[in-house]
Formats: C-alpha cells, sequence, structure tokens
C-alpha cells in the first residue's frame, strides 16, 4: 500500500527509468497501475545522446529495475 501512495503523490514528476534490459529513460510519470507504468516528455537515455520518444511511453512494471528522481 506505501508504494500507491507514494507514486500516486508523484505524479507529473520527473523520473529516470532503468529497465532490466539495461535501457534508460527521463520521462514525467503520467499514470501507474500495478501493472504499467506511462511517461510523457520520455527521452532514451544513452552514453551519447537523449533520443525524444514518439507519444507517450508504457512499460510493465515487471521490466522495471527502479526509478530515480533526479535531484533539482
Amino acid at each position: 500500500m506505501r508504494r500507491d501512495r507514494l507514486l500516486t503523490r508523484l505524479v507529473r514528476e520527473r523520473f529516470v527509468i532503468t529497465l532490466k534490459t539495461g535501457e534508460t529513460f527521463d520521462g514525467l510519470l503520467n499514470e501507474w497501475d500495478q501493472r504499467t507504468v506511462s511517461f510523457v516528455d520520455a527521452h532514451a537515455v544513452t552514453q551519447r545522446e537523449t533520443v525524444p520518444v514518439d507519444g507517450e511511453l508504457f512499460v510493465p512494471m515487471e521490466q522495471v529495475a527502479y526509478m530515480q528522481r533526479p535531484v533539482r
């Protein structure tokens, strides 16, 4: 239940999300449920560049290694 309250408070906050496959994305948390998390204004992050994601990014929760909220 704590995760539910925590993520609800953080909607529209910027996160860096790393998948279990190693891919990394940066975006605004838009919506989430127990199975999926979605981001808008998202970018794929590589060692060389960031590439805008076209549209809304949907990620299955089971694929998420971790999420970080960057320090402002």
